[in-house]
């Protein structure tokens, strides 16, 4: 037997299945499997992908590919990092952009007024609301000012809730907001 099959036992652990082959020169990897999804490990972009660009190891075992971008997504990232795997538009949970000094949501940069691009699954902890981002990752400043700069509001302190503007003698909606407390 030749060495390079011993390397690659003693590197991979298995030899190949009828599903792929290791051409004889060591050169790329055939499969039969027409789509393959796989984890995106390298670039941690928190999806599958279906590239034709997966690690040679994964070319080789199979085991680390799927036939659809669901069956890859429940198998490698579970909970919600499944909706994120999902959904390349990001998952609308609100993470914090330190760089602004504010939280975002997690979608498109320019797809919302709150989109603040889309989170790193890796670094950046994802949350329902941004209050709770505010208190987790924002502590130093105050919750109310932080959420309201996060949502994109001028107004600080009063609800920031509308309401008829007849009981406050004008016909129009009217916005509960201490005016000498905006801060944009």
């Amino acid at each position: 037997l030749d060495e390079s099959f011993f390397a690659c036992l003693v590197i991979w652990g298995t030899v190949s299945n009828p599903e792929s082959e290791v051409d004889g020169s060591g050169g790329d990897v055939s499969t039969n499997i027409e789509s393959s999804f796989y984890p995106d490990w390298k670039y941690n972009t928190g999806t599958c992908l279906n590239d034709g660009n997966e690690p040679t190891y994964m070319k080789i075992n199979k085991a680390w590919v799927s036939e659809s971008l669901e069956k890859c997504c429940s198998r490698f990232y579970s909970g919600w990092n499944y909706s994120k795997c999902m959904n390349l538009q990001g998952s609308g949970l609100w993470y914090v952009s330190h760089l602004n000094g504010k939280c975002v949501t997690d979608c498109v940069e320019g797809n919302g007024p709150t989109c603040g691009g889309l989170a790193n699954p890796t670094s950046d902890t994802l949350y329902s609301n941004p209050k709770s981002c505010c208190k987790s990752e924002l502590s130093y400043q105050l919750t109310e000012f932080c959420e309201a700069t996060s949502l994109g509001s001028t107004c600080y302190a009063g609800t920031g809730l509308y309401y008829r503007g007849d009981t406050a003698g004008k016909e129009v909606c009217v916005r509960d907001c201490n005016q000498s407390s905006k801060f944009f």
